[in-house]
């Protein structure tokens, strides 16, 4: 973390941004009244300009979507009571992009993770250490147990999104030899 009002050293400062595989933590920063958002990616940090969930909403309109139906997607999944349930913003080669909120979305202190690059997580004081599949560390200020919830809320997306994939896939017009209806004609 920096001083209040200044932002972190060392990292690159781009005006757009939009979430990609690379993708690992989109953190708010204060500098004085401004929010920007530090972006962890696999091998380097970012600084943006804008709230990590303008981030969010433009990364899902630039794939197609909008965040307003990445949020109804998962209340299909959750219901209509989950306040913080994680989104699935998009998908790269049969991979979904899930990512989880550690607070309301709406929530200036929210940070989101992406669920793809999470390898462990382990109490650390009053907050998380997320380990990442690359080695790096972030530590949240959730609690262990709040962050398992949402890892299994992000499973089951990510396993109904394979469910649904697996089902798209299949044809209709080809059958596996042993399969065949019986008055389906032989060639």
């Amino acid at each position: 973390m920096t001083k209040k009002g200044e932002l972190p050293i060392n990292n690159e400062l781009t005006t757009r941004y939009i979430i990609t595989e690379k993708t690992f933590v989109l953190a708010p920063e204060n500098a004085g009244n401004k929010i920007f958002t530090r972006v962890i990616e696999r091998e380097k940090t970012l600084i943006v300009p804008k709230k990590p969930l303008h981030i969010v909403s433009r990364s899902c309109a630039e794939y197609g979507s909008d965040y307003e139906t990445t949020l109804k997607a998962s209340k299909v999944l959750f219901g209509n009571n989950r306040q913080k349930s994680p989104i699935l913003l998009a998908n790269s080669y049969g991979l979904p992009y899930i990512f989880l909120p550690t607070l309301s979305p709406q929530s200036d202190q929210n940070v989101w993770i992406a669920y793809h690059a999470i390898d462990l997580f382990s109490t650390d004081g009053l907050g998380t250490s997320v380990y990442f599949d690359n080695g790096q560390k972030f530590k949240t200020e959730i609690s262990a147990p709040t962050l398992y919830r949402q890892f299994a809320l992000a499973r089951m997306i990510e396993k109904d999104f394979l469910k649904k994939r697996e089902m798209a896939n299949r044809s209709f017009f080809f059958f596996p030899a042993n399969e065949r209806p019986n008055n389906f004609p032989s060639l």
